[in-house]
């Protein structure tokens, strides 16, 4: 029995080593001969209960030594990942390594790959690759905390149903109307319909949110008009790239506001273009030129945290365009005559406040920025803070009033983008209990739910489709991240 222990005892230590790492110790002359003269005497019995103690401890010796002298590194994970080993992947990444970018894409790569095969010879899907996924997603969230980003916290705003517009936010569903969202009461803080959203509210800019090549429309031509209901055209790595990216937002919500990641789950995400001289259908669908001021919570109660990611730049792709967010313009004081107060400035310093105070220029306002009469009757009280988008940027924030905007109109060309929309609303466990298979509860299990919720490419009734997408975000978490953090 001793001797069973031993023997088990031994491949136990050796087992949790990379494959590279258990060559190295095969290769070793000490440990060559150790373990032969182990495996020898084992076998006939020959060692009695000090020795054997003896040959743990030394074991013990060598095989820590071994750990300590060879060092995981880039190269050993770069080698595993090209080989789909995800054991040793686990491993090293487990003692810290981390996937750098070249490696990361490399296991993309690697995964659309396996993806691929799998489905040439009719195989289910591996848990490697869902496995092997999940480092990918980790290592990006990773890398982007390295990139640059330009963050404005907001006070978080909502409709003031104090004031007799009880209801008003529920009024504004698919109302795009400038004066409506204008001249709508507000008051502070957050509504967040049935989630549970923090009370911080920001905008945030990414100017690298994502590499070029990550977005390019020759490598993954399906990004430039994807949505999840028709997938049946897609090539795996497209699919799986948009689910990366969509991904990646989701992860940068719950790291930006703190939120745990298992409650944030996308409702929307598609690809839209904008085409100069084409009539816009309404805010979320159609080839418009132009996207008119809204709030993203007003036109649906279950968006708490939007983005739009951009695959194209403005000033080569398209004029034109800019995404501008919209907000009441400061209270000012304009001095008429440097010598005379007006009524308003006189009342405010007598009741000890300070406002803004804005001189009037001698020169004319419109020589310095023309506008329409139009355009300055539309922003009269306004503050406009526009983003000119480039390729791999996003722009990403809370969905509430505090964060109107609206898309300026194209003048020429095409704007291509990504717009995501998450809520923190739970889904409630009786929905996963109706589905045919309901939350996974293995790591192969997590592999079917990818094929079958995103990667079989087989044609579907409309009806299906839309029942496979409402699994498929109810399911997001799940199939995003490991069973550990379910």
């Amino acid at each position: 029995m001793l001797i069973q222990i031993t023997s088990s005892f031994l491949i136990n230590k050796i087992l949790p080593f990379t494959k590279v790492q258990r060559n190295a110790l095969i290769g070793n002359d000490d440990a060559s001969i150790l373990v032969e003269v182990l495996n020898k005497r084992i076998k006939e019995g020959k060692l009695t209960d000090a020795e054997t103690y003896t040959a743990i401890q030394a074991s013990d010796s060598l095989l820590e030594h071994l750990s300590q002298e060879s060092k995981y590194s880039q190269e050993e994970l770069h080698s595993a990942v090209v080989e789909m080993d995800v054991a040793s992947v686990n491993t090293m990444l487990s003692a810290g390594l981390q996937m750098n970018e070249t490696t990361t894409t490399t296991a993309f790569w690697s995964v659309v790959q396996a993806v691929d095969n799998a489905e040439a010879n009719d195989l289910p899907l591996s848990s490697s690759v869902s496995q092997m996924i999940h480092h990918i997603f980790d290592a990006d969230q990773l890398h982007l905390l390295n990139r640059d980003k330009q963050t404005t916290n907001m006070t978080c705003m909502q409709p003031d149903d104090d004031i007799g517009v009880d209801g008003a936010a529920r009024k504004m569903n698919y109302i795009f109307d400038d004066s409506a969202h204008k001249d709508l009461p507000l008051m502070e803080g957050r509504q967040c319909e049935g989630g549970t959203c923090c009370d911080q509210c920001s905008r945030n800019i990414f100017p690298t949110f994502c590499d070029e090549k990550e977005i390019s429309l020759e490598t993954f031509p399906e990004l430039s008009s994807l949505t999840f209901n028709n997938l049946e055209k897609v090539s795996s790595a497209t699919i799986i790239q948009f689910v990366r990216l969509v991904e990646r937002v989701r992860r940068t919500i719950a790291h930006e506001y703190g939120l745990p990641l298992k409650i944030i789950l996308p409702l929307q995400a598609y690809s839209r273009k904008y085409v100069a001289g084409a009539t816009q259908t309404g805010g979320g669908g159609g080839e418009g030129d132009f996207v008119t001021l809204h709030t993203d919570e007003a036109t649906h109660d279950g968006y708490h945290y939007s983005c739009v990611l951009y695959l194209s730049t403005q000033g080569v792709d398209f004029e034109g365009g800019e995404f501008v967010f919209n907000d009441p313009a400061k209270e000012t004081v304009v001095y008429q005559d440097d010598d005379v107060l007006d009524d308003a400035l006189m009342q405010a310093y007598l009741n000890g406040e300070l406002p803004d105070i804005e001189l009037e220029e001698e020169s004319h306002q419109e020589e310095l920025n023309p506008e329409s009469l139009e355009d300055q009757i539309r922003n009269q009280g306004r503050e406009l803070s526009p983003y000119h988008p480039t390729k791999g940027a996003a722009v990403i924030f809370s969905s509430g009033w505090e964060n109107m905007h609206e898309v300026s109109k194209i003048t020429s060309g095409v704007r291509y983008v990504v717009p995501c929309f998450f809520t923190t609303c739970p889904v409630p466990d009786a929905a996963y209990e109706q589905m045919h298979v309901g939350k996974p509860q293995s790591d192969e299990d997590i592999a079917d739910d990818w094929l079958h919720l995103l990667l079989a490419h087989r044609k579907e009734e409309p009806v299906d489709s839309v029942g496979r997408v409402k699994e498929l975000l109810m399911k997001w978490h799940y199939i995003c991240t490991p069973l550990s953090e379910h």
